[in-house]
């Protein structure tokens, strides 16, 4: 503002000082010069005013513009704003990430490779208003789940689109469909089995004690196998709403896979599997007890089961340091797992083509409660194939300085 001022001020008196030389030569023309010199100095005043006004005007519009676009940058949706020929006036940071583009500015709709959004403009063109989902290939090898809505504005010749990425709600979806799939296929077996040999003992193999017997511990085998999955069930539930308490104290892992590895003696010896461990000394982790007593148990209880019953069948735990970490290691010679199945272990219900070819028993959610108790304390997890057969699995627990945490 005091730019503008100095500079009429300067202005002004200058054409003072011109109009006063040339009045004292002009001399009988003097009243009409006065008029005509009167209104080009109030023409140029009023466009010097119109001209500040218009500068101020536009620095506002600036800043709110600006304003504007850091509120929707911030924003998650990805959002563009064009002409009705095309030409983009505006997409913010998240269209461009959600593109996969570097930059919108100066560029056409038209001219974008992506089919399916040339197809939404010009049906917004001509319909007002348009929505879509569609698949776009991305730089990674899965294809991106993209939902669209554009809109032609009535007042002004210009389209609005907005992009949501729903790659992740749609996976959501499909996880749940092929949870109650998966969960009514493992009730459902054991349930059938319960119903028809309860149906044989109505029919009259009560009477008889050794059949009455082979009958109604195949009731409760499997009524303990539903019970399993329930609590399978309700524990995964508790973890993934964090309503799992954790009580951490420093621990000795290695007593831990000792506790564990005693347990399953019996079962172990059942096939004829001999668990070796060696126990070494190492620093304590803060962790809790019960939870780490978990990730092992089925674990190793994953490693008898898939290990042939012969005088040759035997697993391996290993503990070792490795960097600021504490790594479990659970060896078997078991029927190995591919490395395209390696990542989905850990998940829900999943079972390897060769875990469901060997027809063993199981609900489907002991490595997910492994994973996701692991990542609770602060570690992970993870499998490989052994070299020449079976599988490794491991979970890393974090190392602290115990002499700083007042526990």
């Amino acid at each position: 503002m005091f730019s503008f001022l100095r500079i009429f001020t300067v202005f002004l008196v200058s054409f003072i000082s011109f109009f006063l030389i040339l009045n004292n030569f002009v001399g009988a023309y003097s009243s009409n010069l006065e008029i005509s010199i009167t209104i080009i100095l109030f023409s140029l005043f009023s466009s010097l005013v119109v001209w500040r006004i218009n500068r101020i005007r536009i620095k506002l519009i600036a800043k709110q513009t600006d304003s504007f676009g850091s509120v929707l940058d911030n924003l998650g949706e990805g959002v563009l704003l064009a002409s009705t020929s095309g030409d983009i006036a505006y997409a913010n940071e998240s269209m461009q990430r959600i593109l996969e583009l570097k930059t919108l500015k100066n560029k056409n709709i038209n001219d974008l490779k992506i089919n399916a959004l040339k197809n939404m403009f010009k049906n917004a063109v001509k319909d007002g208003l348009f929505q879509y989902e569609f698949q776009m290939q991305g730089k990674s090898s899965n294809p991106k789940w993209l939902l669209g809505s554009i809109n032609r504005s009535k007042t002004a010749n210009e389209i609005i689109l907005v992009i949501n990425d729903v790659t992740e709600l749609r996976a959501n979806a499909s996880m749940r469909r092929d949870f109650i799939s998966n969960l009514s296929h493992e009730l459902r077996t054991p349930v059938s089995v319960i119903s028809a040999n309860a149906e044989t003992l109505v029919g009259g193999a009560i009477d008889n004690k050794k059949d009455a017997k082979t009958f109604s511990k195949a009731i409760l085998h499997n009524a303990e196998r539903i019970s399993g999955l329930v609590s399978d069930l309700i524990d995964l539930s508790r973890i993934d709403y964090g309503e799992i308490h954790l009580d951490l104290s420093e621990l000795n892992v290695c007593d831990v896979v000792k506790i564990v590895k005693d347990s399953q003696y019996s079962s172990a010896k059942r096939k004829g599997i001999n668990i070796n461990f060696i126990e070494k000394k190492l620093p304590n982790v803060l962790a809790d007890r019960a939870a780490v007593e978990r990730i092992m148990t089925n674990l190793l209880d994953n490693a008898i089961k898939y290990t042939k019953a012969n005088d040759e069948g035997e697993v391996e735990i290993e503990v070792k340091k490795e960097k600021n970490f504490i790594k479990v290691l659970v060896k078997d010679l078991g029927i190995g797992i591919q490395s395209s199945d390696q990542e989905l272990v850990f998940k829900r219900f999943y079972r390897t083509p060769d875990a469901r070819a060997s027809q063993k028993t199981g609900s489907g959610l002991g490595l997910a409660i492994v994973k996701n108790l692991t990542i609770s304390l602060g570690g992970q997890v993870g499998v490989m194939k052994r070299r020449h057969k079976g599988s490794i699995f491991w979970f890393t627990l974090p190392i602290y300085d115990l002499s700083l945490i007042h526990i």
